[in-house]
Parts: C-alpha cells; structure tokens; sequence
C-alpha cells in the first residue's frame, strides 16, 4: 500500500466510490478514505430508495385511474410497511456492487477508519498518516434544520428519517420549497396521505415557472393543498397530533392540525470533524490547489449533478484537459410528471441577442403520450440565431430520459434543425424532438436571393 498516493478521496459513499473508479481509469494511484460510517443522504442509495417509492406509489394512482383507460376499478390493499421493505431490499442489493473486494480487486487501495487534516499535506487515516499529491472531500451531509418555533420539540421526520417510515401518515405538513419537499408530496399523498405543502418561499426557483404551474395542476387534481407565500410561523405539540401554525401574505395566520411534520431545507457538510482547518486553506474558502470539494460538500445535491462535477474536479487535479465549453447536466424533479431542467433559467442565462428565439410544443398532442393517457406536458427550448438549443424545460412522466438524450445532443452542439431528421419509430415520445426540429425549419425566413429566383422561374413559365 503506497502511503504517497496521487489522490486520496475522503468519503466512501457512491460519489466517493464513482471518483475512485473514474481516477483509477485514468491512470492515477488512490487511496479511499472510508471513514467507516455511511455517508449522510447518500445521492444514489437516496435516488433509488426513493425511485422504488415512487413507483410503488405510481402503481397505486394507477389503480385509481384504471377506469379512465377502460379497465374496470378494483379495491386494492396498500401496505406501507411492504413499500418500505421493497426500496431497502433494493439498496442493499446493490450496495454489494461497489464492496471493498471489489474496490481493491479495480486497483482502489480502501482505508478504514477516522479521517482527519494532519496539514495541508498530510491526512491521517486511523493511525496511519499518508500524503497524497491530491485530496477530494466528497463526504455526505446531514439534514438542515431551519428555526422555527416548537419544531425542536416534536419528532419531525427529514428527507432521510421518512425514506424508512414503515407507517400510513395521516395528515403530513410538508415545510420547504426544494425538490425533495414536492417528490414527497406526492409520494405520501398516493400512499394515502392528506398532504399539505408549505413551501418557506418560491417553489422550485430553479426551474421554469410553467413547467413547474403545470405540475401544480396535477397536484390540484391528486388534492394535495400547496399554501404558496406563506410561512410555518410556529409548532405547538399537542396530546394527540400537532398543530402547526402559517402564516400567510398580508399576515393572516391559521393552524393545521397535522399528524407528521417533514422539514426539507436542503443539507449542511461538517467539514470541522476533518479538522479542516490544519488544512491552511484560504479563509471563506474550502479548497486549494490540492484539496477540493465535491458532491454536497461542494453545494451539488443532486446525484448526476455531483458526478460531472466531481468528475471535473478529477481531471483538474490530474491535469486532464477537457473540451471548452460548460458541459450541461439535465436537473430533475422525480415527480409525475417529472420535471427537468437543462441548463440556466432565462434571467440567469445571457443577455437575449437578435434571432433567439423560443419554442414549445405540447406533450399531450404527442402520440405516445396520448396513447398512455397523459393529459399534460411540455417540451420547451429556447435558441440561439444559429439553432442551437441553450436551455430547455421538459414536463412528462418520461422526462429523464427525454432531458438525457436532449442533452446529449446540446454537449455535442447538435442543433434543432438536425433533430427534424430523426429516423423513429411510431408512436414514439421521442418525435416531439423532430417535431420541434420541423416547426424551427418552417420559421425561418427564405432569403430574398431564392425568393427571386423562385419568382423568375414562375415569370418564365407564363
């Protein structure tokens, strides 16, 4: 075991393993810091408990709405503990995947134990102090808790603690704005839930104001009451249940009588459980030209998010150059329909320039979403003058997968009017792409060159 290793990563949780794998493909000697707990709010572990949730619950509303596509309604019996169980025994089946045999068997040297700074070389492993040329944080966070009155004083579920409730929820307040927050609204409203959403500010500010009214609409129809602007003001625990006091714009209050409360307000990293200050790094700042962070510790959440990042953050410790340009990462809200979002919203992204334009086209005109009973949804992309797509909101159930091959194509400067010539089959939800691609043709101006040509061939006919 080499103690002076090009890279040393500190965590051991599905990024920390992903970097490991990445580093040793590309040639470099690393050493796993598994500091011999689980890393909190592990992404993917996360994201798959929550997918088999999800589709637990998707079966569920499915059921409900069988007489809508002519199969007759049944009565069906749900069993939250045996949700439960299913999205465990899913994790633990692969968690097995990624074991420190077969870590070490892909050249990864894995060390156990308490991780900390010795300085801003050095990095003591259990007892065993080794220098690498290159350190990665890619340790997990826990929970943030916001202040809010009374809330220390009820057992109040978080984004992890309700991935493993075994019970049926009655009346759950749901505090908070972000993803997490409106995936779980629904979730816990088709497992039988009454479900009230209080979001602490605007909902889902990170992606487009349609595509997120339109997931609003849905809601509205499953009956899951969202009080948007106002404000969980304070928490009163009571006999039997919990009362939880909003207020709401213009200051009018109201208390929900509520049976669980779940807060989402995003995680915090404890970075001085490393002692990161022996690090020496630049006061306000968490890296160097040797130590970076990645994944939460560096302010990424989501799992693909994190990984291009951290995958980034390799190659720059390595000194692999990369191609120019920023490599766009679909963001999603795993909800139905799904939301994603690539790259920055209108007023973050550039100043509009002569010819940007922006086109949508309706998902429920499409025939295989018609076909699947969806009733709505959005392809939505703005352009530059050149046809080039530089942003995009999708809403569908199917929306990862549209928003994984859209920005394929967006990496590789593929431009809409190329997409008109996809070859699909039919009814596939991917002609909506060629469909946008055919509209964008249809809009552009003919020169004035073939318009008098045109019109002297038409002269000479007469």
């Amino acid at each position: 075991m080499s103690t002076s290793p090009d890279l040393c990563i500190i965590g051991a949780g599905t990024l920390g393993v992903d970097l490991a794998l990445y580093a040793r493909r590309l040639g470099a000697s690393v050493v796993l810091a598994d500091r011999d707990r689980p890393e909190p709010g592990d992404a993917v572990q996360q994201a798959l408990r929550m997918a088999s949730l999800v589709q637990s619950a998707k079966r569920a509303q499915d059921m409900r709405r069988a007489p809508e596509l002519g199969v007759g309604a049944s009565e069906f019996k749900l069993s939250a503990k045996q949700v439960a169980e299913r999205a465990n025994r899913l994790v633990e089946n692969r968690i097995r995947a990624t074991s420190p045999e077969v870590l070490t068997a892909q050249g990864v040297t894995v060390m156990r134990g308490a991780v900390s700074f010795v300085d801003g070389r050095s990095v003591l492993v259990g007892d065993i102090t080794i220098k690498p040329g290159k350190v990665i944080i890619a340790i997990g966070g826990v929970p943030a808790v916001p202040d809010i009155p009374g809330l220390g004083d009820i057992d109040a579920f978080t984004v992890d603690s309700i991935l493993e409730n075994q019970r049926k929820l009655t009346h759950l307040v749901i505090v908070g704005s972000d993803a997490a927050a409106v995936e779980q609204a629904q979730l816990q409203r088709r497992l039988g839930a009454a479900v009230t959403l209080v979001p602490h500010g605007p909902l889902l500010s990170d992606f487009d104001p349609e595509a997120v009214s339109l997931l609003l609409s849905t809601f509205a129809e499953e009956g899951i009451s969202v009080r948007t602007g106002a404000q969980v003001v304070a928490i009163n625990r009571r006999s039997q249940g919990i009362g939880v006091e909003i207020e709401a714009e213009g200051g009018v209050r109201e208390t929900l009588d509520a049976s669980h409360v779940l807060v989402s307000a995003g995680r915090k990293v404890d970075l001085d459980e490393l002692d990161i200050a022996k690090a020496r790094l630049r006061p306000g700042t968490n890296a160097s030209r040797t130590i970076r962070p990645a994944g939460t510790a560096a302010g990424h959440e989501e799992w693909n998010v994190a990984r291009a990042h951290g995958r980034a953050v390799v190659d720059a410790l390595l000194g692999r150059r990369r191609g120019n340009g920023q490599f766009l990462v679909p963001r999603l809200v795993e909800t139905e329909p799904a939301i994603a979002q690539i790259g920055p919203l209108a007023p973050r992204a550039e100043k509009a320039r002569t010819g940007d334009t922006i086109l949508r086209e309706n998902m429920a005109e499409n025939d295989r979403a018609a076909a699947m009973g969806s009733e709505r949804g959005l392809v939505k992309l703005a352009l530059d003058g050149r046809g080039q797509i530089q942003r995009a909101s999708l809403v569908d159930p199917f929306a990862a997968e549209l928003a994984g091959t859209l920005a394929l194509a967006m990496n590789r400067k593929v431009g809409l009017a190329d997409l008109a010539d996809l070859a699909l089959p039919r009814p596939s939800l991917f002609e909506i792409f060629s469909r946008l691609g055919e509209n964008y043709l249809a809009a552009q101006n003919v020169s004035t060159k073939g318009q008098g040509g045109r019109a002297l061939r038409r002269w000479l006919r007469l």
